[in-house]
């Protein structure tokens, strides 16, 4: 049994960091003894004056303890409590952060919110008063482009825009108000003394071609759905003779090759119609001319 029995002296610690002296070892079993601080106290030589002074030593009892759960060299005890502290107090800054970056996009939110809110706002009040900004706009001295566009009941398309003279012009007519009855005042748009119908001024007549272009495809498509080949360009109804007239009126439109093509596909189509007609008459009239 003795031969297995190691005797050493030094100091081994644990993973806490706390020290011990190693007296000996058995088998994988280290027998040691917990370092014990010992304060020791001394006068002075008058006897007027105490000392202290604090020291470590082995402590008289011995402890059982594995020996794979003991080091050589005391562990980073300190490092590790630092590394700790260092995360906890990342942990907090990002906490801080991640609330401070809420509390921006909380913010950003409403203030995108506010500033769509007021946008509408001002598209409201500016396509209210449009007749009163056009209007300062025409005192001042700008140029402006009108242009008359209404929906045609029969056909649920647009009617033909009409570019009215500015010598047309009426001008603009505030009526119905009475605050002292509560009674808001109503701005009428411009008129046309011609066609007594309300349109619109563009800045631009870029813009004003824009929308007729606009109304003409719309237009179109209304025609695809539902094409007439057959009548005229009468106000109630959309043929083609209507696009024609569409074209006759601005002449920057052209009708849709696909439009064309079902056109003269249905031109075709009539003259076989007719030569077969024909035939047939010829047929008749040749039976009847037989003895």
């Amino acid at each position: 049994m003795s031969e297995n029995v190691k005797h050493t002296n030094g100091l081994l610690y644990d993973r806490t960091g706390a020290a011990f002296s190693l007296d000996h070892e058995i088998e994988g079993t280290a027998y040691v003894r917990p370092m014990v601080t010992v304060v020791m106290q001394s006068t002075s030589y008058h006897g007027d004056d105490f000392h202290e002074e604090e020291t470590t030593e082995p402590a008289g009892y011995l402890v059982a303890k594995d020996r794979d759960e003991l080091f050589d060299a005391p562990p980073h005890v300190e490092l590790d409590a630092d590394i700790v502290a260092k995360k906890a107090e990342l942990a907090q800054i990002k906490a801080e952060a991640a609330k401070v970056m809420d509390n921006l996009r909380s913010e950003k939110q409403k203030a995108e919110w506010e500033l769509s809110s007021a946008k509408r706002h001002l598209e409201d009040w500016m396509r209210t008063h449009k007749g009163m900004i056009d209007l300062g706009k025409l005192l001042g001295g700008k140029v402006l482009y009108p242009l008359s566009v209404e929906e045609n009941r029969y056909t649920g398309a647009r009617n033909i825009p009409h570019i009215p003279k500015m010598k047309d012009i009426r001008g603009l007519r505030v009526e119905g108000g009475d605050f002292e009855k509560g009674k808001e005042w109503r701005a009428r748009y411009y008129l046309s003394d011609h066609y007594n119908i309300d349109f619109q001024f563009f800045d631009t007549e870029e813009e004003r071609a824009a929308v007729i272009l606009s109304e003409f495809e719309a237009t179109c498509k209304v025609f695809r759905a539902k094409p007439d080949f057959k009548s005229g360009g009468y106000s109630t109804t959309l043929s083609y003779e209507t696009l024609k007239k569409w074209v006759a009126e601005h002449p920057s439109l052209r009708i849709p090759d696909d439009i064309n093509a079902m056109k003269a596909a249905h031109d075709a189509e009539l003259v076989e119609q007719r030569k077969a007609k024909l035939a047939a008459e010829l047929a008749a009239i040749d039976a009847e001319a037989r003895p």
